[in-house]
């Protein structure tokens, strides 16, 4: 009987004596919808219209967005892809399904022809809403006056 006690004061005095060690783990969970990805789009993204190519373009997008014939059509990492709706789901498509005139145009062109439009439409509107926006300032401004001058007077 003795000796199961010092056999178990031994163990416990092991196990007492054994330094901590920490237990880590790591989870990732990877969720694939096959050729559909997920592209997170929190608004809709702005467009501007192409004239000479017929279609429009998105202008501060995270994604190379085009919008032309009620469809979207979104380029990631060479690969096409449709949707009815700017937040998806978002359908691989195969360049020879694209819409004529988007596939006589490479992504480089693309871009180009959206930021000499850009420039040009932001030429036309410049100063425009700097003006109004600082008249809407000057008017809240003055709303903001006034008021406190009649809470003023009202004490």
């Amino acid at each position: 009987m003795k000796k199961n006690i010092w056999i178990a004061a031994g163990i416990a005095g092991m196990l007492a004596c054994q330094p901590q060690t920490e237990a880590r783990a790591e989870v990732s969970v990877h969720i694939s919808a096959g050729d559909r990805p997920s592209f997170v789009i929190d608004r809709r993204p702005e467009f501007i219209v192409l004239p000479e190519q017929g279609f429009s373009v998105s202008v501060g997008s995270p994604y190379d967005i085009i919008f032309y014939g009620n469809a979207y059509y979104l380029f990631d990492n060479g690969r096409w892809y449709r949707s009815s709706n700017y937040r998806g789901p978002w359908h691989l498509t195969h360049e020879n399904r694209l819409p004529g005139r988007l596939r006589r145009h490479n992504w480089e062109d693309i871009r180009r022809y959206r930021d000499v439009e850009y420039r040009r439409h932001d030429r036309r509107n410049e100063g425009r809403d700097d003006r109004r926006d600082d008249r809407r300032d000057e008017r809240r401004d003055n709303r903001n006056e006034r008021r406190q001058d009649e809470g003023g007077r009202r004490n």
